[in-house]
């Protein structure tokens, strides 16, 4: 359980295995989490072990193999995960001071999100009540019946980004579906892991359905190389992606991939930029750009490449970057000192590259501890230098003039990633056109963001698959045809 000492350092002293609580003692490994905000260890809590993970394996397969979860009626499942979601929303408060604490959103973003958690929580539950997972179909060669199966125990990875996120985007499809599941959640996750596993606990999921364990990538390993899963959810990197599918190929398992982007806001020359950025700034932002499809690649016309520089700059200089508990931050720290040393790193690669460094670039004046990096711009950037091409999870963005039309299509999709995009435009025709033209699986048209109710997922190296939604759901199940004499 969680509890306070003297010091006043949280301590988390148990795990969340297969339905059950797993006490572990001082002897155990632990993992220290540390303040975004201060660098200051501000808990302490049991790191998951590889022992940990087998436990939870064998739970999830005798709860798939043996168990009821898998066999009882959709509205059951459904019944179950609405109190699930009961007591997400009861304590989202809570959570998001976690997730704070942990990961540095500000408390109006935490609360932002997880609030949309919420909607699209329940959003599919109700889509679910009126799904058929069995169909009778005459065939030219008889009758047949069409099933629609869980695929069996899934080991579910999330990023420490939005820890509420993705239990309704990843962990209740698969729970919906029937599979039983090992939530891997990221290892700075510790608060929000330990929230979840109580909010489960509350909502009565039966014995073996879920464990949650916030591990290291030592155990993630283990779990996606284990024969007993039979799929695997991951949102992450591009590297993570391509380790998960090399550990799953020798028995084929099942695979979904949420991975990085790169994400372009293609402005046309029609439109004013007061019906720009007003969602392009908070599109590449939020969170210190520290989301899968934030906007960080604005490609504009030469001619007006000044202009949009000046004014993303005086947008950006207004924010406020400060403590992410205060509510008059608009900004807080990035995640982590990992976060904090990959974005210098790339910051002073644009540098040493020649792009212009217009914006930021460093701490923010006052900000001496913790993990603070101002918003930052660099202009002018050619479409082959490392910060247009890597994604950098961080408050960088690279504005990158073109001439033609063509060729702004050309530098939108001359990325390995392809997972969501912006295209502006008064002329909306012909931004619907060039959205036609962007090889990425979320292209919005005068607005920034993709939709969390519609499917959602990559092309190319941003992965494979979809989220959200009844196209998320049917990543966890598998069809079988029963031929009936």
């Amino acid at each position: 359980m969680v509890t306070l000492s003297a010091d006043p350092v949280a301590r988390i002293d148990r795990l969340y295995v297969g339905g059950e609580w797993v006490s572990k003692s001082q002897d155990d490994p632990v993992y220290e989490v540390v303040s975004p905000a201060t660098g200051e260890v501000v808990a302490v809590a049991a790191d998951p072990t590889i022992e940990d993970a087998e436990r939870a394996v064998a739970a999830a397969r005798e709860a798939f193999d043996n168990g009821p979860w898998p066999t009882l009626p959709l509205a059951e499942r459904i019944a179950v995960l609405s109190r699930f979601c009961d007591e997400f929303e009861a304590r989202k408060e809570e959570f998001d001071k976690a997730w704070t604490t942990e990961s540095g959103p500000t408390l109006a973003h935490a609360g932002a999100l997880d609030a949309g958690v919420v909607m699209i929580w329940r959003s599919l539950l109700e889509q679910a009540r009126d799904l058929r997972l069995a169909e009778r179909r005459e065939v030219p060669d008889g009758i047949v019946d069409v099933l629609r199966e869980p695929i069996g125990p899934a080991v579910v990875i999330t990023a420490w980004n939005g820890p509420g996120l993705y239990l309704a985007m990843k962990l209740v499809p698969a729970l919906l579906a029937g599979c039983p599941v090992v939530l891997k959640m990221a290892q700075e996750s510790q608060l929000t892991a330990a929230l979840v596993g109580e909010m489960a606990e509350a909502a009565g999921l039966p014995k073996g359905v879920l464990s949650v364990l916030a591990a290291s990538t030592e155990v993630s390993a283990h779990l996606v190389a284990h024969p007993s899963i039979d799929k695997v959810s991951l949102t992450g990197s591009i590297p993570a992606g391509k380790a998960v599918m090399s550990a799953c190929a020798g028995r084929l398992a099942n695979v979904t991939l949420e991975l990085g982007g790169k994400s372009p806001a293609v402005i046309l020359d029609d439109i004013p930029l007061d019906d720009v950025l007003p969602s392009l700034v908070p599109g590449f932002i939020a969170f210190n750009g520290q989301i899968c499809a934030a906007l960080t690649r604005v490609v504009v016309p030469r001619h007006r490449h000044d202009e949009v520089v000046a004014a993303l700059v005086e947008r950006l200089q207004a924010m406020t970057v400060g403590d992410p508990a205060d509510a008059s931050s608009d900004l807080g720290p990035l995640a982590s000192s990992r976060q904090f040393e990959r974005v210098m790193g790339y910051i002073e690669t644009g540098v040493r590259e020649g792009a212009d460094l217009v914006l930021g670039g460093g701490r923010p004046d006052g900000l001496d501890r913790g993990w603070y990096v101002a918003p930052t711009v660099f202009a002018n950037v050619d479409p082959g230098a490392t910060i247009a091409q890597e994604e950098i999870f961080g408050p960088v963005l690279s504005v990158i003039p073109y001439d033609s039309l063509d060729e702004a299509v050309d530098i939108a999709n001359g990325t390995p990633y392809g997972l969501a995009a912006s295209v502006y435009a008064s002329d909306e025709e012909l931004a619907r056109r060039v959205a036609g033209r962007i090889r990425a699986g979320a292209v919005a048209v005068n607005t920034a963001g993709v939709s969390l109710f519609a499917p959602f997922g990559g092309f190319k190296q941003s992965g494979f698959g979809r989220e959200f939604g009844l196209e998320g759901l049917a990543e966890f199940l598998q069809y079988k045809s029963v031929k009936v004499k």
